[in-house]
């Protein structure tokens, strides 16, 4: 959202805000309720494999929903990151059977978005990112390789993806 505010446009915002962020999160939830996910860090690797898929499903429809619509291209490189690097972390997981961690990735892929798109001073946030993944490690979910793999991973792939299309 913070994307699409700064770019004058809010509403584009708010939709990719829900299509990469809101909408995932519900699958998680009804996958939690149907006992098909065991909790919402999805930490089983076997869970992860269709609810990968589901997302990038949804991701791909937005980011057409974006070019269709004439969307900003700030917004349209910020869709592409998310999804380049969702597929980069889906591959480790799903045909390397690591379980890189998402949330660093998504830390340091939005902040190095954020940082291209707007202003280096968002490169400050990285510091939240060994935050994330000593949580991570802490609460058993991956291991030190796996958080740093994801960080790096994410901020790389979200920030090349960016650079090359916005």
């Amino acid at each position: 959202m913070v994307l699409g505010i700064s770019v004058g446009s809010p509403g584009w915002g708010i939709f990719v805000a829900v299509c990469s962020g809101v909408v995932p999160m519900v699958f998680i939830l009804a996958g939690m309720c149907r006992a098909k996910i065991g909790d919402h860090h999805v930490t089983e690797i076997d869970e992860r494999h269709v609810l990968i898929v589901a997302i990038l499903a949804v991701v791909v429809g937005a980011l057409v929903v974006l070019i269709v619509a004439g969307a900003p291209i700030e917004l349209v490189g910020f869709t592409s990151a998310g999804l380049v690097t969702l597929v980069v972390a889906g591959v480790i997981t799903s045909i390397g059977r690591w379980k890189v961690s998402v949330h660093t990735g998504v830390s340091a892929g939005v902040t190095v978005v954020l940082a291209l798109a707007l202003s280096p001073w968002w490169l400050l946030a990285l510091m939240s990112t060994p935050l994330i993944g000593w949580s991570r490690v802490h609460l058993g979910d991956h291991t030190r390789g796996q958080v740093i793999v994801g960080a790096v991973a994410g901020a790389v792939v979200a920030g090349a993806a960016y650079a090359s299309i916005a």
